[in-house]
């Protein structure tokens, strides 16, 4: 399946992040509770707990149910007996009963240096649609933010009379203004989110429209912008102590600088660049070489935007000249770029690096319809800023929605020990424990009737461990088709898988649900992502979006789901 893209039109087109939306009963309220008549899903579900002729469920044996195969304690106040149908809808298909449970912010992991999280990022965020062709709009940018996103990137140029603009260079893809996109940033930096977004600008402007940006930025986001302190800094900031704030990434050096008449204003956009290469570093490949800059004493106005610049990024060379210097700096690399380095260097090497400098990672140039590379192995390595096209509704960006779950949807997610501490460097070399994921039943499938032009669908669920490299596996359910619609028409399975994992604090699991198609590919139906290490023992219910992670059900069709059972052993 190629790339589901989305071209929000406005607001109201805006899509809040599903989390946000299980605070309230809608989805229990309105969740289908339908399940296929010859497949009893509550006997399953309760299987030795209640007996099986009178099909009554006694107070005493739910509560052993709820300490042995939920883990939890049970409700207050039950009554003494339950028709066992009756027990499951009203303590499975509850409300709080989700295969995750409701995620909150760990204040106290938010005091460490920004180096030690990762943190959700976006590719070319003001892009509405494709690399090539598509409208820049402020939306797209509005958008990414209240999906969780915390890494902006702009591609700034000259513009004319109403300054600055931001575009794809090289394109036909249409501007906005900078004051525009960063107006948009300003309004929506925290809105879901309390923590610190980072605008990475791509800066191709002169020195007279770069001071026109500094403007900009402190007319735009007031207090909200962060200024740094001057001279290098020791140790970068925690995201708990630029709470409220929103901070600039940018290279110190550019290389337009040494074009004649650079400094000057223009009513036409700068020369743009190409598209770059795969192997390019994007951003850091514009620095001038120290000499050159060193030419001409910097102008006030060649000033005004660098005394912004939290977030110096500038070109890698190698990682012992990284490692030996005591200068902070962000840099850039391409994904082709990111396999190399990695493949020719010993992760503690990599990881070393990612421990105290940032770095960010990009879809490959040859991605014009902006879909979206596999984030697992930078994830794997410690790269901070793994940045996606947001607007692509594709399986790395489920995998990116899933991951950020963690730490409350504040976009930053501490990383695992072993990526930070140098008596640890490496990950776990055998599994740490292993979950078992059985798929019972699914519900709500009537959202589905239109698969096939002729016939009920043929439905099967991938249950997937992503996120990290050295967990990746999927395992596939058979195949289910009945009815269209109605009772029949809802899939039961039954089957179990074992994941075994070495990096749980990385790993995600995805379901995704297809419907089988034998003369073309395989129909994307419905998806879910997770952390692994969120995962919630017992019988629980996982609640299924479409590729925009919206739920699936509206009007008379109820919300589609799957019944699963989660265990886990070390």
């Amino acid at each position: 399946m190629g790339p589901c893209l989305s071209t929000p039109s406005g607001a109201g087109s805006l899509h809040l992040d599903s989390m946000r939306e299980r605070e309230t009963d809608d989805f229990f309220q309105t969740v289908s509770r339908v399940f296929h008549p010859k497949f009893d899903v509550a006997g399953e579900v309760f299987k030795g707990y209640f007996d099986e002729q009178t099909r009554v469920i006694t107070k005493q044996s739910l509560e052993r149910f709820f300490r042995d195969a939920q883990h939890e304690l049970p409700p207050d106040e039950l009554e003494d007996e339950y028709d066992v149908t009756a027990a499951f809808d009203a303590f499975v298909l509850a409300r709080d009963n989700f295969v995750v449970g409701k995620s909150v912010v760990d204040e106290s992991t938010m005091h460490e240096p920004m180096s030690h999280y990762f943190i959700n990022s976006s590719h070319n965020t003001y892009l509405s649609g494709d690399q090539l062709l598509s409208n820049s709009s402020t939306d797209a940018i509005k958008r990414a933010l209240l999906h969780g996103c915390r890494v902006i990137e702009l591609d700034c140029y000259d513009g004319g009379k109403d300054g600055p603009i931001i575009k794809h260079g090289g394109t036909r893809t249409k501007p906005i203004t900078f004051r525009s996109a960063i107006a948009a940033i300003g309004a929506d930096a925290h809105t879901v989110s309390e923590y610190p977004v980072i605008v990475t600008l791509e800066n191709h402007c002169c020195v007279a429209k770069r001071a026109e940006m500094a403007d900009i930025l402190k007319e735009e986001l007031g207090e909200k912008l962060a200024v740094p302190a001057s001279g290098n800094m020791a140790a970068w900031p925690s995201p708990a102590s630029l709470r409220g704030r929103v901070i600039i990434r940018d290279k110190l050096k550019h290389k337009q600088d040494k074009k004649k008449g650079a400094g000057a204003s223009s009513e036409t956009p700068a020369a743009e660049e190409e598209i770059p290469d795969d192997d390019d570093d994007e951003e850091g490949d514009d620095e001038p070489d120290t000499a050159d800059a060193a030419d001409e004493p910097e102008t006030d106005a060649a000033t005004r935007l660098k005394s912004l610049v939290t977030v110096e990024n500038a070109k890698f060379k190698t990682f012992e000249e990284a490692m030996s210097g005591e200068k902070l700096f962000s840099c850039s690399w391409g994904e082709a770029k990111l396999l190399s380095r990695v493949k020719k260097t010993e992760k503690p090497v990599v990881t070393a690096f990612t421990e105290k400098h940032l770095l960010r990672c990009y879809p490959a140039g040859h991605r014009f319809m902006s879909d979206n590379y596999d984030p697992s192995p930078a994830w794997s390595v410690g790269a901070q800023m793994v940045a996606l096209n947001f607007q692509a509704n594709d399986k790395p960006m489920w995998i990116n929605r899933g991951k950020f779950i963690a730490n409350g949807n504040a976009g930053f997610v501490r990383k695992p020990k072993y990526l930070l501490d140098p008596a640890l460097r490496g990950a776990p070399s055998s599994p740490r424990r292993t979950w078992s994921v059985t798929v019972v039943a699914g519900s709500g499938w009537d959202n589905f009737k239109d698969a096939e032009l002729v016939g009920a669908p043929d439905t099967y669920v991938k249950v997937s461990v992503t996120g990290t490299v050295s967990d990746a596996k999927t395992c596939t359910t058979g195949t289910f088709t009945d009815q269209r619609v109605g009772p029949k028409a809802q899939p039961y399975f039954n089957e179990t898988f074992d994941f075994p994992v070495t990096e749980p604090e990385l790993a995600v699991l995805l379901f995704t649900v297809y419907d089988k198609d034998t003369v073309s590919q395989d129909d994307f139906l419905a998806q879910y992502s997770c952390p692994v290490s969120m995962l919630r023992p017992g019988v629980r219910v996982v609640p299924l979006y479409n590729e925009a992670g919206r739920y699936i059900g509206k009007g008379k069709n109820a919300k589609a789901c799957l019944v699963v059972k989660i265990a886990t052993e070390k």
